[in-house]
């Protein structure tokens, strides 16, 4: 995620103020079951013809940090069959619709998941895009017609350098997650872009970062256009 003068990679926070939540309220969050919720009719997001769903629940606004859910669909319910602890934006969750370009928040919401890229298929379903040495970008330039869009070129300062972050270790696996692009929404200037579920251990600058053997494990699973849900547990579950 760019801003002019200020390149904000989703994979590392940038230095910027955030909210303290308490650990118990980690904790809190990651004793719910999203499965479960699912299964009671509890979810405020329909998972669609997703047979796997991804969850990154938060436990109130302002905290980075997450407990990560896959439930897959078996018949007409759901089951979990990985949870991990993961983190999101250095501030936090936007509210619905409130995201927006550089903001250091993730969006709330319930996105498709279409394709991924790193350094190596991992054996995954989804499209996957192996990521040169130098060379491969992510739009994130307001304005530009290449707005939260891959690229292949010489990357302009705003844009996410995906090969050096790649190189850096965020990226060598990375999941796609279609916030603010097709085939959810069209692409709107300034509302956020480069939303990814990434290698890493702590905040990002709107994107889902987990340890890469859980998210190496996610990505076997997952087909085109599986869901994430993400959201602290207010937002997501009635």
């Amino acid at each position: 995620m760019g801003v002019a003068r200020v390149v904000a990679f989703c994979a590392v926070a940038l230095a910027a103020p955030f909210v303290f939540v308490p650990q118990a309220s980690a904790r809190e969050s990651a004793g719910h079951d999203p499965c479960q919720a699912l299964n009671r009719g509890e979810s405020r997001y329909d998972p669609g013809a997703a047979r796997h769903v991804v969850f990154a629940v938060a436990a109130a606004y302002g905290t980075t940090e997450v407990t990560v859910t896959e439930c897959v669909r078996k018949g007409r319910s759901w089951r979990k069959v990985l949870g991990t602890p993961g983190h999101v934006g250095r501030n936090g969750y936007a509210e619905p619709g409130a995201k927006r370009e550089g903001d250091g928040m993730s969006p709330t919401g319930s996105y498709s998941l279409t394709e991924a890229f790193g350094e190596g298929d991992p054996g995954t379903a989804l499209p996957y895009r192996t990521l040169r040495d130098t060379g491969d970008c992510w739009g994130s330039t307001i304005g530009d017609e290449r707005y939260n869009r891959y690229y292949r070129g010489t990357c302009l300062p705003a844009d996410e350098d995906l090969s050096q972050i790649m190189k850096d270790g965020p990226y060598r696996q990375a999941v796609v997650i279609d916030y603010n692009r097709p085939p959810d929404s069209p692409i709107v200037q300034g509302n956020g872009s480069a939303i990814f579920m990434h290698v890493g251990a702590g905040p990002t600058a709107g994107c889902v970062s987990m340890a890469r053997p859980e998210l190496e494990t996610v990505m076997g699973t997952l087909r085109p256009h599986d869901r994430i849900i993400m959201g602290t547990r207010q937002a997501l579950f009635r």
